[in-house]
Formats: structure tokens, C-alpha cells, sequence
């Protein structure tokens, strides 16, 4: 996502920088509600399906929103379809983790993907103390208690997403700085769309048109999970760095528990909120970590986000 430049931030009044993060924690608990809504229809449109709607409908919400077509051409497709592939890959492995194992399991899992990412290149000893955090978190979310068996189906679709997501980064920096972040967005979806669509998204149509407040939830899903929130973000980058991004964005674990627990009575363990608690404070550590000049090269401001 395009932000501006950090020396613009410190002239912002306190009331803008409160309304910019308002959006972006409504965006994330948007994505959560969406996710949560999404899983609660998998019995009437299954895993594929409920992907099917969401990427396809989030695809004709936000191309014509941003005019994208406009930036259409050769190069920008070559940019955006392996984004929009990675995009779509984790959408799909998500959903399917999210058939076997807890709302805030799959998004503690997954969220190893930006983690190591993080953590890649760099030199520093404090990071080794944040991976041991993030290895004893997992190993708590995992194996909470003896008499918990873990679901490993569940456990592979949520790592597959994790991969699926640091794939997802690599190639929006590949996107930053050559197409807006709200046209790459747009795009990378649309191109996710037509993988997606005949497979996908028609087989749901036609089950919705026999089922049709299911499919309104649908697209309930697919705007709460999608074209809200990145339109929440897009408002909030204008005002807000990336230390404060990352920073709020480690967040979405619990936010994700919170979520499972109160939509879908998915109540964790101690163990396991410990675990998360353990997956939140080590991501919190790595973005607040004092020496990011590494990780600065790399123009992460400007890579559109759209999580799950």
C-alpha cells in the first residue's frame, strides 16, 4: 500500500493518527468477522465454493471502485498474476485449515508466513530470542494439553497458508512502487477471479440461486473479508508508517481468537491464548526491534495488504 513519506507522520495532529488507526483495527476485525462468517457457510457452498465467492465478488467490488482496467497492459499482468496467485492460494489454504482447526489456530499458524520473512536476513541475536517465543508459542498452540488431539490436516492447510502469504509479500514488493497499491490490489484479485471462476464461483452461483439468503452472505463475506477492509487500509496508509502497521497488525491472532470465540464458540485453552499471546509478542518484537534500516530497503509501505 502507498503510504507517505515518514517525515510527513510527525506533523500529523494526534485526532488524524487516532481516526487512521481506528481503520485499520475496523479493518482488521472486519477480516475476522468475514472469516468467521465464511466458515459458518462451508456447509452449504463447501471450502472451494466459499472461495469462489469471495475472490470473484471482491474482484467485481474493487476493479470498478479503483477503474483498474485503466492500468491494464502486459507488464502490470505479469507483476500481478503471481500476486494474485499467491493471493488466491492463500485464501484457498486458509479456508481448508479452517475446516479442521480453530479460527485463531489457522491465523496464529499462518501468521508464521510474515514472521519468517521478518526474521529472513536478518543478523541480529535479539531475533534468535523472538524465534525461540514464536517456536514455544506454537508448540503451545499446538499441544495445549495431552487429552487435545492436534488436527495435522488442519495444522498442513494453515502452514501451506503461511507459505502462500510470505509468497504474498514477496511478490506485492515486486508490485510496490510499479503499480498503486489499490489498482495491484484490485488486479491481483481479478486475476485470482478467473482461476477461480469456473471452478469455483459458478458451481456456488447456482447453489445460491436456490439458497439466495446464503448468498447474500456470501457476499456479505466477501465484502467484510475483502473490499472493506482494504478500503479501510488504503484511508489509514495515508496517515499512518509501517512500524505502526506492523505494530497493530500483530495483533490479528487474537483479534482472530476473539472472533472464533465469540461468532463460532471456539474458546481456547489457557495454553493455547498463552501460545498466541507468545506468536503476538514475538511479531510485536521483531517490528519494534531498534536496528530496521534491512528491513527498510525493502518497500514495505508500499505493498498492498489484504489478509485473510
Amino acid at each position: 500500500m502507498t503510504a507517505a513519506p515518514s517525515s510527513t507522520f510527525t506533523a500529523l495532529p494526534l485526532r488524524t493518527r487516532l481516526l487512521a488507526l481506528s481503520y485499520l483495527l475496523t479493518s482488521m476485525v472486519c477480516i475476522q468477522f468475514g472469516s468467521s462468517l465464511a466458515k459458518s457457510i462451508f456447509p452449504v457452498f463447501g471450502t472451494s465454493g466459499v472461495v469462489g465467492l469471495r475472490v470473484c465478488l471482491a474482484a467485481f467490488m474493487l476493479v470498478p471502485f479503483f477503474r483498474s482496467w485503466g492500468f491494464l497492459s502486459v507488464p502490470v499482468l505479469r507483476l500481478v498474476i503471481p500476486y494474485g496467485l499467491a493471493m488466491t492460494g492463500m485464501n484457498l489454504c486458509f479456508y481448508l485449515a479452517l475446516q479442521h482447526i480453530p479460527l485463531g489456530t489457522t491465523v496464529t499458524l499462518e501468521f508464521i508466513g510474515p514472521l519468517v520473512v521478518a526474521f529472513v536476513g536478518s543478523r541480529k541475536l535479539a531475533d534468535i530470542g523472538w524465534i525461540l517465543l514464536t517456536v514455544l508459542g506454537l508448540a503451545l498452540v499446538l499441544n495445549p494439553s495431552a487429552s487435545t488431539k492436534t488436527d495435522f490436516t488442519g495444522v498442513g492447510f494453515a502452514l501451506l497458508a503461511a507459505l502462500c502469504w510470505a509468497l504474498y509479500i514477496l511478490f506485492g514488493q515486486r508490485v510496490a512502487g510499479k503499480v498503486p497499491g489499490a489498482h495491484a490490489c484490485a488486479l491481483g484479485m481479478a486475476c485470482g477471479a478467473c482461476v477461480v471462476f469456473l471452478p469455483c464461483f459458478v458451481p456456488a452461483l447456482v447453489i445460491g440461486f436456490s439458497a439466495p439468503a446464503m448468498l447474500g452472505l456470501g457476499v456479505l463475506v466477501a465484502f467484510c473479508s475483502s473490499a472493506l477492509p482494504y478500503s479501510l487500509e488504503m484511508l489509514a496508509m495515508q496517515n499512518l508508517n509501517a512500524r505502526d502497521i506492523g505494530m497493530l497488525s500483530s495483533l490479528e491472532p487474537v483479534c482472530a481468537t476473539v472472533a472464533g470465540a465469540v461468532i463460532l464458540h471456539e474458546t481456547p485453552s489457557p495454553l493455547q491464548l498463552c501460545g498466541i499471546l507468545c506468536v503476538v509478542a514475538a511479531s510485536a518484537g521483531i517490528i519494534l526491534s531498534p536496528d530496521t534500516s534491512k528491513r527498510k530497503a525493502a518497500p514495505a509501505q508500499d505493498v498492498p495488504e489484504l489478509p485473510n
